[in-house]
């Protein structure tokens, strides 16, 4: 599963996406980070750093912390909330790289989008890990017609409803900044 965590990442463009382009362009930019997780001459922290160029517009670290808190985001005044996404995509990024040193020339192909509604597009891609098919589903929504990330099913498993388990019980039990610290410890 770390294996598909970091594949999942590392395959978005540049820019926003379009909805006919999606299929396409994903395929490509997939194709393209594979290239630079296969070069010698970068070190894993700079291959990160690349990749967190290519995909960086196209995740909404902001919603996609906002969902991992549900409701009790909500509950928090407009600093904590700043500190929250910040430390929630550090966390995200930090847990993305530590996971490169597992990338043994995996393939991720993308089989077929369909769009859920008018905001929600939902795209397949497959990847074989020790010769079985792993299920991928990126998660869009419309922003005015730019195309972005705000979840990823891995194996049937939503990265963000994995996430909204783990931190409603630390915010509940122990509160705003128990989460935060979890957070960076764990980076």
């Amino acid at each position: 599963m770390k294996k598909i965590i970091l594949l999942i990442c590392i395959f978005c463009n540049i820019f926003a996406l379009n909805l006919n382009d999606i299929q396409n362009d994903m395929q490509k930019n997939i194709d393209n980070s594979l290239k630079l997780l296969k070069d010698k001459n970068l070190n894993l922290d700079q291959i990160a750093m690349q990749i967190f160029k290519i995909f960086d517009p196209i995740f909404d670290y902001k919603l996609m912390a906002k969902l991992s808190l549900s409701k009790n985001f909500n509950k928090l005044n407009e600093q904590e909330k700043e500190l929250y996404i910040k430390t929630f995509e550090q966390n995200l990024k930090q847990s993305f790289t530590n996971k490169l040193k597992l990338y043994k020339d995996e393939v991720l192909k993308v089989q077929n989008g369909k769009l859920i509604n008018e905001n929600r597009y939902f795209l397949t891609s497959s990847m074989v890990v020790n010769g079985e098919e792993k299920i991928i589903i990126f998660k869009f929504y419309n922003d005015n017609n730019n195309w972005l990330i705000y979840d990823v099913d891995i194996l049937g498993v939503s990265l963000i409803q994995t996430y909204r388990s783990q931190f409603l019980d630390i915010f509940e039990k122990n509160g705003f900044k128990a989460l935060i610290n979890s957070l960076k410890n764990t980076q």
